[in-house]
């Protein structure tokens, strides 16, 4: 299997994420709203509308942040919220393109927010569920978890043991909350899943699991399903926390590099996927916890959370460098198209269209149906290329990001400067709205203005 880029020889991987299929729960998305990570409770990636013409969809405005943006847009009504790594939380008028408030958190925001019932819910690094009120950004409660971490082990990615924990730079994300029926549910890097009161913030339950946590969860009927750094997945009793099943994926007791769920799962009626560093991505019975298929994704990071459709489960993947469409009942691969590169974003379905970003700076739409590639946008900051980190085909160098003996963080915070997607894109109304690491805000749309 491939690894993430260490020194010289190990190379970033898959990313894959499941998605879901649609949900008909009082806190469904919209054609306008996209109001939690994925846009629904299942992770369906699915949008309600698509673009018409999708080669006059082009960028109508661009916002810089000075911050890194890991977690992805939310939008609900007329707002637009972007968490930063900065600590701040913001809101901003779709039509107008001001900004309509700010919030400070103490801590660097990595989980894409919720909206529910005129809430907002963010996981902050300072280990801080935070309640706000979503029209003007008034703090209303705060839940302090046990703190959060990147996850690492000693010796990762080559470097000596005797140096201690390795911080793990391409655990980029927190624990997203989900939102449903009064509760606002999510993991943490204390080992606990967590389900609140979604109006005062008491504790309903915890449930212990084995590893941290930093994986969105995903709920339907009656059923969570979260997976750890450990490489367990779990399903759990939504009302009480209850194990129901769980699955035990592979384990790099030596580096760490090939273990770990940082995808969320995507359900879709009685299946549930997953991928995961550990090179695949799995289909499973809701119910029982029964493997239907596994997908070898060549010893490559599945970090990406898929999307879903009627017959297709659609994401991409890391050192292996493709856009993956897959049937969803037999795992057996539809197509493959090359992006030269990693890509970490979870895509969004929108009609005929499948859009995601890379971590050189590429938006694409592809052709759901073929894989073909419609529609392309690099950002400026890929273009300018200042540090010369891309070759003359795209892809990365990492003769020059990764040198033998040294860190692989230094490499990856360089990735980042191109303007690179670790966030999934958002599909509203008529409207392409996506976030890049170097923290610019940018909407597409196919009209004027």
């Amino acid at each position: 299997m491939k690894y993430p880029l260490v020194a010289g020889a190990l190379i970033a991987a898959v990313i894959a994420m499941p998605v879901f299929a649609q949900d008909t729960s009082p806190q469904a998305k919209s054609p306008q709203n996209w109001p939690m990570f994925m846009g629904d409770a299942r992770h369906s990636g699915l949008a309600l509308t698509a673009p018409t013409d999708i080669a006059s969809l082009k960028p109508v405005w661009r916002h810089r942040i000075p911050a890194e943006i890991s977690a992805s847009p939310v939008v609900v009504g007329n707002l637009l919220y972007i968490a930063a790594e900065n600590g701040n939380l913001y809101a901003f008028d779709l039509t107008t393109h001001k900004q309509v408030w700010l919030y400070h958190a103490e801590g660097g925001i990595g989980s894409t927010p919720a909206v529910a019932d005129g809430r907002l819910y963010a996981l902050s690094r300072d280990g801080c569920l935070t309640a706000l009120d979503a029209a003007t950004g008034k703090a209303l409660w705060r839940f302090k978890t046990g703190g959060e971490a990147r996850f690492g082990v000693p010796g990762g990615y080559g470097m000596p043991k005797t140096e201690g924990i390795t911080p793990d730079p391409w655990d980029f994300w927190l624990s997203s909350p989900l939102v449903e029926a009064g509760r606002v549910y999510f993991g943490s890097s204390d080992h606990h899943v967590y389900a609140l009161d979604s109006a005062t913030g008491a504790k309903l339950w915890a449930f212990e699991a084995d590893d941290s946590i930093h994986a969105a969860p995903a709920l339907s009927q009656g059923r969570l399903f979260i997976g750890t750094w450990g490489t367990r997945f779990y399903a759990l009793d939504a009302q009480t926390g209850a194990k129901l099943w769980d699955f035990q994926g592979v384990k790099d007791a030596e580096t760490g590099i090939l273990q770990g769920f940082s995808a969320a799962a995507t359900i879709d009626g009685d299946t549930v996927y997953i991928g995961s560093r550990d090179g695949y991505m799995r289909a499973f019975d809701v119910t029982n916890g029964k493997l239907r298929w596994a997908w070898d994704a060549e010893k490559s990071w599945v970090l990406a959370t898929a999307a879903v459709d009627a017959d297709t489960l659609y994401f991409p993947t890391s050192d292996t460098t493709v856009f993956v469409a897959l049937d969803k009942k037999t795992g057996k691969e539809k197509y493959r198209t090359d992006t030269r590169v990693w890509t970490y974003t979870s895509p969004v379905i929108a009609g005929d269209y499948a859009f995601a970003g890379t971590m050189t700076g590429d938006l694409y739409a592809f052709d759901k149906h073929t894989g073909k590639i419609l529609w392309h946008y690099k950002t400026e900051d890929a273009k300018a290329d200042t540090l010369g980190l891309i070759d003359a085909v795209g892809k990365l160098r990492s003769e020059i990001l990764f040198p033998q003996g040294f860190p692989p963080a230094p490499g990856v915070e360089n990735v980042k400067s191109l303007g690179a997607f670790e966030a999934s894109p958002v599909w509203s109304g008529n409207r392409l709205i996506t976030v890049t690491a170097a923290g610019e805000i940018i909407i597409f749309s196919a009209e004027n203005g």
